[in-house]
């Protein structure tokens, strides 16, 4: 299940890069879809040069082209909602929180464990972690992920965070 959340949070980002890529590439290509499928489909398209009347009635023409009504008014606001809806739901600190978990999961030898993102995760609590605490952290955490691949045979062979839980606690190791 944690890599789960590694791969999502890859997936994540992967899907607002392509986002982000579309907004600034991808309007030609969208473009060149749409025309397809109207001229498939016998649907009337506008010029896109010419100025952009909403509605029906001619006296309502704004001072803009089909074009820009169409890029500027409705496909940049649209990807614009879906990365803000990404931004907000999957922000840096919830993204970091859950790669920090994912980075404990003991599986294949502690396999997604990264220094880095432990350490990151422990700057979100300061009350528990103050700059020597931190500073300590970083050098337990070099120690405890060579003890746990090699030294102590409890630690092979776990399913995931709790089995992990139990053999610190019945190691001792938890006030260590």
């Amino acid at each position: 299940m944690d890599q789960d959340i590694v791969n999502a949070m890859g997936l994540l980002n992967t899907a607002k890069q392509e986002l982000q890529m579309m907004r600034d590439r991808g309007w030609k290509s969208l473009l060149d879809d749409a025309f397809s499928f109207c001229n498939n489909h016998e649907i009337f398209i506008p010029k896109m040069d010419a100025n952009y009347i909403p509605g029906k009635s001619k006296r309502r023409a704004l001072d803009v082209t089909y074009s820009h009504h169409f890029r500027v008014g409705i496909f940049y606001p649209v990807i614009d909602l879906l990365l803000q809806e990404l931004n907000n739901r999957f922000d840096t600190v919830s993204t970091d929180l859950l790669l920090g978990m994912a980075c404990l999961h003991p599986a294949k030898s502690f396999g997604n464990f990264d220094k880095k993102k432990v350490m990151r995760l422990a700057e979100y609590y300061p009350n528990e972690f103050d700059s020597n605490k931190l500073r300590d952290l970083s050098c337990q955490l070099d120690n405890f992920i060579v003890y746990v691949r090699g030294s102590d045979k409890r630690f092979f062979n776990m399913k995931g965070i709790t089995d992990l839980a139990k053999v610190l606690v019945q190691s001792e190791l938890h006030q260590t």
